[in-house]
């Protein structure tokens, strides 16, 4: 087992190495396509709400005049603009242009093409025109049919928009070059992002079903919801989905599962932390917060097939939540540390990044911060991070998980032991020899002889050299009994000088005798010589009832052996005991 989670560490060790090598290629890729986009619109743009209705003309006057709020409010379903004047740029008809932003919430948006002779070109689409234009990533692209002349003015109009990230996320114009590259490190990242989250997925699978700790059920969990997560978010999902369902459907998908993810997540926190390491209060607040999270996201799902133009309360209440969850997370951790958790701080490497990410995301949508690619990207970078990492965590956490359970198995063992044997011989103490006597009945089943044996003049001895001699007699006589033990016989001392043994009955049997010769033959302590009486009887010692009873004819033949000059064994007589035999 412990190579097993070398070997585990040892893949992690090598993933992250490779994760590392991807991570850079994507932002390279990403890089080289920013330096062939050249033009990020929403910079300089002038961004406003249409409250008037008003045409592409109306609008390039208000931009020219700098009336330009910037980000939208929240709050509310309302149309705005994005217009950028000023641009000049010229295409090639061998590299025709293109816009492409990221999809969001809104019903119908239009392009204006404006060139510097006057002439616009326009194109409109809805939101289920938006959707079947989505490429992988989620990104939307209008392109624009090559003609003579510079380009002067593009402007977007969006209608009814409900994100509250705003109508116009990440609006950029692209060359082919720049397209190609774009496509390939989307392709990169959901590829590396899939990859990671299936290997991680189908590897905790196989842990969940082998080991059943509870933390890897929902680790899982949260592994599956970000999977459909990224299906969702990419734009994958509405192209699974069948015509005539709301076109805005994957990305209210994408924004119901997080908080799923977050429960989750929460779960696997308190299950996976050591016990008394988590602040249980903080735990529960952090499970009813995400348990309400995760409502608001269901009922925002409701809310866009009824009352779509209420989607941004919902949604807004899952933002709100998830901050207040995420923000528990942090004390949580601190108590933890505090409390001595040893797979604390490797959780909290492997979840700083997706959290501060997700954060980032909850200001944006909240209306603090403007997104960017950063933003809009980075989870999906920090979750295969966050997957490589956890997977270090909870092999080390199953670790001690085993370590922990060899330690207490090993302290039950030494317990069992003191309890059942006879601190001076190491036999069986008298309680533990008959259960041991009655287990071995197979239920009544099998027949046993007992035998009882005792020294003969131990008062002599412990009267004559001290008790403390006595005491090395007795040890040395248990050992020597036990020596001698058939392989299938139970020994044990009752108390004093008197031992027992239980072995498989038999017609022939020379126990009793190997026992006797045994000690005739054998010196103890300082040459001391001692012999032995035994008592022997035959039965099925199924329960306390018939123990007693064989117990009492082994006595009674003991008895015997010591009236009639000890140093000799008695088998008792009965219904069980066919015979009688004195050997001296």
């Amino acid at each position: 087992m412990h190579g097993f989670f070398g070997i585990t560490a040892m893949f992690a060790r090598r993933g992250l190495l490779l994760l590392a090598a991807l991570l850079f290629c994507a932002s390279a890729m990403s890089s080289a396509a920013n330096a062939q986009i050249g033009l990020d619109i929403s910079t300089g743009a002038c961004i406003f709400p249409d409250h008037d209705n008003l045409g592409l003309a109306d609008a390039m006057q208000r931009a020219a005049r700098g009336d330009c709020p910037g980000r939208l409010s929240t709050g509310e379903m309302r149309d705005s603009w994005l217009v950028k004047s000023g641009l000049a740029l010229a295409q090639k008809p061998a590299e025709p242009l293109s816009i492409h932003l990221k999809q969001t919430l809104f019903e119908e948006v239009t392009l204006f093409v404006r060139y510097a002779d006057g002439t616009v070109w326009t194109t409109r689409h809805d939101a289920a025109s938006a959707a079947r234009h989505t490429e992988l990533g989620g990104m939307f692209r209008l392109r624009i049919p090559w003609r003579p002349g510079t380009i002067e003015t593009i402007a977007l109009h969006a209608e009814k928009v409900v994100d509250p990230r705003g109508a116009f996320v990440r609006p950029a114009v692209e060359n082919a070059r720049a397209e190609s590259i774009e496509t390939e490190r989307q392709s990169l990242t959901y590829g590396l992002f899939g990859g990671v989250i299936l290997a991680t997925l189908f590897f905790n699978l196989v842990l969940l079903v082998w080991l059943r700790y509870a933390f890897l059920f929902f680790y899982c969990g949260m592994t599956a919801a970000t999977l459909f997560y990224g299906i969702a978010a990419s734009g994958i999902l509405m192209r699974l989905l069948p015509a005539g369902l709301p076109p805005m459907l994957g990305n209210v998908v994408a924004e119901a599962i997080l908080p799923v993810m977050l429960w989750f997540a929460v779960v696997f926190t308190i299950t996976l932390l050591e016990r008394g390491a988590v602040h249980m209060r903080l735990g529960i607040a952090g499970i009813a917060l995400a348990t309400l999270q995760v409502g608001a996201g269901v009922i925002a799902l409701i809310t866009l097939f009824l009352a779509p133009e209420m989607l941004h309360f919902p949604l807004a209440a899952v933002n709100i939540l998830g901050a207040l969850t995420m923000a528990l997370i942090f004390p949580l951790a601190i108590i933890a540390w505090r409390r001595g958790s040893r797979i604390i701080l490797i959780y909290t490497v492997a979840w700083a990044v997706p959290l501060a990410g997700a954060f980032a995301r909850i200001l944006v949508a909240l209306g603090f911060i403007e997104t960017s690619a950063f933003i809009e990207d980075s989870y999906f970078y920090a979750m295969c991070l966050e997957c490589v990492l956890s997977m270090i965590g909870i092999a080390y956490r199953i670790s001690n998980i085993r370590a922990e359970r060899d330690e207490a198995r090993a302290r039950e063992i030494e317990l069992t032991y003191l309890a059942e044997t006879d601190a001076l011989t190491g036999l069986l103490n008298r309680r533990a020899f008959i259960e041991y006597g009655i287990r071995r009945s197979g239920k009544g089943k099998l027949k046993s002889r007992l035998l009882l044996i005792d020294i003969d003049h131990f008062k002599t001895v412990n009267d004559g050299f001290g008790h403390e001699f006595g005491d090395r007699v007795l040890r040395e006589a248990g050992r020597l009994i036990e020596s001698i033990s058939p392989v299938n016989a139970v020994a044990g001392r009752l108390g004093g000088e008197e031992f027992a043994l239980i072995v498989p009955y038999a017609e022939r049997d020379d126990t009793a005798g190997t026992i006797l010769r045994a000690f005739r033959s054998t010196p103890m302590t300082d040459g001391i010589r001692i012999t032995v009486s035994i008592g022997s009887a035959s039965g099925i010692i199924a329960d306390d009832r018939t123990w007693r009873q064989v117990y009492r004819r082994a006595d009674a033949a003991l008895y015997e052996a010591k009236r009639t000059g000890r140093d000799r064994h008695v088998a008792a007589t009965g219904p069980d005991d066919p015979s009688v035999a004195t050997a001296a």
